[in-house]
């Protein structure tokens, strides 16, 4: 397989052309993609967070044909980069937002999808008997609360049912964003203070950032580890990472599961390959993630995708192969991963787009797909 870097550089330079320009200097990724999220860079973290640093870096590997350090720079582009049987073959950085192989990207809710690991780690280290348990069996705090009979599963789904109007939400985000400033950001008090009665759940999947927050709750108080050191110490050590990585917390220590993870663009490729390795090698976890492409709900969100275990199911198709469904992580700036373990490729592009709503979808629907297919082709 050989991937053609310039039809590559075409398809950017197109996705660029189509974005709304404007000219940031270097701090843009802390004021437009973190809104009033303070930007964890070069160690300087004014926020409580959870910081892992890996002891033994794994240099990536690069295809001799192609020379990666020559990429064009883009004015919303932060950085792109394809992945192939676990090796780099392209990779592309913008030195105008001072963008470069070490920087932190966080994924905004790429996050969820970390979440939904750990959770397939516990499964399958024998913490979780069944996805059909319910919260309230694992967790004190989901027992005295409205989460106490959704099912793992639903969880994982966003099918809970619960506030499907999503009013907790803002309460929930409001204390993300005034987290220095106020004490009691904890997730579990707004968890428990939600009272309305829930619709159902299974029957569709509502995106609801509080069933990951549940998630996350649960796994704590289960294992007495936070998602972050048991995603540390069961995923980030054991899939080659290149770098470290950042988590955000609250004041109980528990893992913000939203949004909050930093990790360089390499390190979320490979978290993608980690992905793939465990599909292709047929382990417990690799059934884990097969089995949230095949228990995914359709969402009222999005009608080309639905939702599976904290990550979309995209079908993609190529002149190469018929259409399959793949797992896709995206954020809400324009922060996309295509994880295609029929190829064993992952492609990672990560932007800000002024018009999020049109650059992200822009992304993930057409550029992200189109490197995917280049790739296999």
């Amino acid at each position: 397989m050989k991937i053609k870097i310039n039809l590559i550089t075409l398809i950017l330079s197109i996705t660029v052309a189509n974005i709304v320009h404007a000219k940031f200097d270097g701090r843009y990724y802390e004021k437009r993609m973190m809104d009033r999220y303070p930007s964890i860079m070069d160690g300087d973290t004014p926020i409580p967070i959870f910081e892992f640093k890996n002891e033994k870096p794994v240099s990536p590997q690069y295809r001799e044909e192609h020379d990666l350090t020559k990429f064009v720079d883009y004015e919303e582009n932060f950085s792109a980069l394809a992945m192939k049987d676990g090796k780099i073959i392209f990779e592309r950085y913008n030195k105008d937002l001072d963008s470069y192989p070490g920087f932190h990207l966080m994924g905004e809710s790429m996050t969820k999808t970390l979440i939904g690991s750990v959770v397939g780690h516990t499964l399958c280290s024998g913490g979780i008997d069944s996805l059909d348990d319910t919260a309230g069996v694992y967790s004190k705090s989901l027992k005295n609360s409205i989460y106490k009979d959704i099912s793992i599963k639903n969880l994982l789904r966003m099918a809970s049912g619960i506030n499907e109007n999503r009013d907790n939400e803002k309460q929930y985000n409001h204390m993300l964003q005034n987290r220095n400033e106020d004490d009691s950001n904890s997730q579990i008090e707004i968890i428990q203070s939600i009272q309305d009665k829930h619709s159902g759940q299974g029957k569709k999947s509502r995106y609801h950032t509080l069933d990951v927050a549940a998630a996350s709750i649960l796994v704590s108080e289960l294992t007495g580890k936070s998602a972050a050191q048991i995603f540390n110490d069961e995923i980030f050590t054991k899939m080659g990472a290149s770098d470290s990585f950042y988590w955000w917390k609250d004041n109980n220590d528990i893992t913000m599961g939203f949004a909050g993870a930093y990790m360089t663009t390499r390190d979320w490729a490979k978290f993608g390959q980690f992905i793939n390795d465990n599909i292709n090698n047929k382990t417990c976890l690799g059934d884990f993630y097969l089995s949230g492409i095949e228990n995914s709900l359709s969402t009222n969100s999005r009608n080309y995708q639905d939702y599976g275990y904290y990550f979309w199911v995209q079908d993609i198709s190529s002149s190469f192969f018929e259409k399959k469904p793949m797992i896709v992580l995206t954020g809400k700036w324009g922060q996309v991963m295509i994880v295609d373990h029929y190829n064993n490729s992952v492609v990672v592009l990560i932007s800000a787009s002024k018009n999020s709503k049109y650059g992200k979808k822009h992304i993930w629907k057409e550029v992200g797909p189109a490197m995917i297919k280049e790739i296999a082709n």
